[in-house]
């Protein structure tokens, strides 16, 4: 037993690691290039955590594992969607992003963590989260930024984006549903 527990902290050890050496290369990059790391690259203080959980959730195991994984998807998540947000100056698409975060987020923390090992259930319901984000995203996005106008364009110039906006997303729900259903025994 001792054997394993030392062997899941040097792979722990080896993600931790890895993200500090990470880590410095930002930091390191941000200084040669003259970059105000707090303006520009906060959210990499977001992300680095988040992947520091995800590989220590898949580093571990039983269900702390799969829980830090989970966690570890979502905040990862919300640090690349607060990172897309800041460099367009974009945070009102918090209306329609918060799915990213919480579904695909938690989807992808759930998928990996079933598959490192090796369960297929788990994977599958990480699946499951990722595609119902993706269509809940573009359903969303459509809506807020189409109907609504959130980003100061109502209906008028993205309107014609509808019918192409709405077969995407149903054809993501048929092909979604179809590699589900081809999963099962």
């Amino acid at each position: 037993m001792a054997h394993d527990a030392r062997r899941h902290w040097r792979g722990g050890e080896a993600a931790l690691g890895g993200l500090l050496v990470l880590l410095g290369i930002l930091v390191l990059l941000g200084q040669a290039l003259e970059l105000d790391l707090g303006r520009v690259g906060w959210p990499f203080f977001v992300i680095v955590p988040g992947l520091g959980l995800l590989g220590l959730g898949l580093a571990t195991s039983g269900r702390l594992g799969e829980v830090l994984a989970t966690v570890g998807g979502v905040v990862t998540m919300a640090g690349l969607v607060l990172g897309v947000q800041n460099a367009t100056d974009r945070f009102d698409t918090w209306a329609y992003a918060w799915t990213l975060v919480l579904l695909v987020g938690a989807g992808i923390g759930r998928w990996l963590s079933g598959v490192v090992r090796g369960r297929g259930e788990l994977a599958a319901s990480g699946a499951w989260l990722i595609a119902a984000g993706l269509v809940g995203f573009l359903g969303l996005a459509v809506f807020f930024e189409v109907v609504v106008g959130l980003s100061g364009h109502r209906s008028g110039a993205g309107g014609r984006y509808v019918v192409a906006a709405l077969l995407i997303l149903a054809g993501l729900v048929l092909v979604g549903r179809r590699l589900l259903v081809a999963r099962r025994p």
